[in-house]
């Protein structure tokens, strides 16, 4: 799920009024008290930004099953002999080859950045992918 800017605002906000809300019962200068919300407001954009681009597909979905009693594959060929999910093997046997590159490399351990620069693909464009093969896995 993406970052929810709306709901992360109005959280936000609510805090930044309760704390300016102490701040003034306080006796709080007023010009410090707008530099710290602007400082605020500028951290928060901040993280909203890195948030913004991070992507959320976690690893854990190519580790499920336990490989150490398993043959790894090196070809495509093999990769395709070790599915058993029907619906799966039938969108992977027809796929273009860069998808099974993929999911290859990300069982020898590379990451995505990595990935992409082995394959010359953007990271967002693998992780397209990456996401496309998990929904079909979901059916």
């Amino acid at each position: 799920m993406g970052y929810d800017y709306k709901k992360e605002y109005i959280r936000w906000k609510e805090w930044k009024d309760r704390e300016e809300k102490i701040l003034r019962q306080h006796h709080f200068n007023e010009q410090k008290i707008e530099e710290l919300h602007e400082f605020d407001l500028e951290q928060f954009n901040a993280e909203r930004r890195f948030r913004r681009n991070q992507n959320v597909t976690k690893d854990i979905f190519f580790y499920m099953q336990p490989v150490h009693d398993k043959k790894e594959s090196y070809s495509i060929e093999d990769l395709l002999d070790q599915i058993e999910n029907e619906t799966l093997f039938e969108y992977l046997k027809y796929t273009d080859s860069i998808v099974l590159d993929i999911i290859i490399l990300k069982q020898h351990g590379y990451n995505v950045r990595e990935i992409s620069q082995i394959l010359g693909l953007s990271m967002s464009s693998i992780y397209r992918k990456i996401k496309k093969i998990k929904e079909l896995l979901k059916m």
